[in-house]
């Protein structure tokens, strides 16, 4: 009962309901909630320690950040008992509340333009770089103890049709290719993929191509491939939990994931020069948002040897 009237006064504010909205859509910063609600530090700072002291909402630490997202949406933070009343309650009041009415609708506008600005920024990052992205990644992770593992884990069972999400510069249809079936790959940055488009075709790999493509909606039918990949990509997403559910969509019955990312750190330098949106993910995390897409988890293996850690889990969906 204390929890349930602890939640209710939490959210029975008009600057607080704005925020559960907000934190609904994305999992996000309180630089981004001052930009659109146009409050001060101060006052938004004071609002979110209600909202998380009364589990309606989750605040994960990043380095120097703290990032807010709405209770109940992946993993519980470890350590802290959640509320399940406020997870209740903040879902009922965001099916009741009406998005379309101006303060609301205006919210979403002006986050959206905010989202929007920070893919273009990514997306001109990764212009710049796209030319020497395989050198660059080389000087943080120990690629080859990565590349091998692909090779070893993906090609343990034959591969019919692999999907390769955020496939940069085509690396892993080149290291793959001339062992599977056939293979495509996606990617949202047209830079990256004239360059795999080049090393496709440079290496006669007629079973492979390349599209463009945004992996929260991809364009195949459900169950269209066999195995999919996502190397190094995730902390790019601003959905990644959406991600790997369009994942599991396109995965046929038994069909194999193999997830490969950075283990959450708190190296703020790195992820600013980067232009990391995640400091890399808890693998209780990553394991959570796998099981409520209906996956399930085979094996978790975490590689070393670079400067930042880096762990590869197997997922099949049954």
């Amino acid at each position: 009962m204390d929890l349930l009237l602890q939640a209710l006064r939490a959210a029975g504010e008009q600057t607080r309901l704005r925020i559960l909205a907000l934190c609904a859509q994305h999992e996000l910063s309180v630089t981004d909630l001052i930009q659109v609600l146009g409050q001060t530090q101060s006052r938004v700072s004071r609002h979110l320690k209600i909202l998380v002291e009364a589990g309606l909402l989750e605040r994960y630490q990043e380095g120097q950040w703290a990032r807010y997202r709405l209770a109940g949406q992946g993993s519980a933070i470890p350590g802290q008992d959640s509320n399940k009343a406020g997870i209740s309650l903040a879902r009922y009041i965001l099916q009741n509340i009406d998005m379309m009415s101006p303060v609301f609708r205006r919210d979403h506008e002006i986050l959206t333009r905010r989202m929007d600005a920070r893919q273009q920024r990514i997306q001109q990052f990764f212009r710049e770089n796209a030319p020497k992205w395989e050198e660059m990644r080389a000087e943080l992770v120990n690629q080859s103890a990565i590349d091998a593992h692909i090779r070893d884990v993906l090609l343990a069972k034959p591969v019919k049709h692999l999907l390769d999400v955020g496939t940069g510069t085509g690396k892993a249809l080149l290291e793959l290719g001339p062992s599977i079936g056939a293979g495509i790959g996606i990617d949202n940055s047209f830079a990256m993929l004239d360059i795999a488009r080049n090393n496709i075709e440079e290496s006669n790999l007629n079973n492979c191509q390349v599209r463009h493509a945004d992996m929260t909606q991809m364009p195949y039918e459900a169950e269209t491939f066999d195995t999919a990949l996502v190397h190094m990509v995730l902390h790019y997403s601003e959905t990644p939990a959406l991600v790997i559910t369009e994942i599991a969509r396109v995965l046929t019955k038994g069909g194999r994931v193999l997830i490969i990312d950075l283990v959450r750190h708190d190296n703020t330098e790195i992820r600013t020069a980067l232009q990391h949106l995640w400091p890399g993910f808890d693998k209780e995390e990553m394991q959570d948002w796998l099981t409520q897409a209906g996956l399930t988890v085979e094996d978790t293996t975490e590689l070393n040897g670079g400067k930042l850690k880096v762990f590869a889990t197997l997922a099949v969906k049954g």
